[in-house]
């Protein structure tokens, strides 16, 4: 059985949940900082990254030690749909 390769980008989203997951200890905890179900934290671990909206609320937070960019940094364009060229 082969296994399936993983994108370069997707190793790092992996590598940064797995890392903000430490942090908080737990993935409730990870929800309720996040205001978040915990369905939702449940399926970024089962997706391999953490949402687009999460990592803007984790990176803006001042007692984390981590950016929306380090969060996800497959995202190059940060700015809302409208007002992307």
């Amino acid at each position: 059985m082969t296994q399936k390769k993983i994108k370069p980008f997707k190793a790092d989203c992996r590598k940064a949940l797995d890392t903000l997951l430490v942090h908080f200890g737990t993935k409730a905890e990870m929800a309720r900082q996040a205001k978040m179900s915990r369905n939702t934290v449940s399926y970024w671990f089962t997706r391999g990254q953490i949402g687009r909206v999460a990592a803007k609320k984790f990176g803006s937070m001042k007692t984390l030690p981590f950016t929306k960019e380090q969060l996800r940094p497959d995202i190059g364009n940060w700015l809302p749909v409208a007002k992307r060229k």
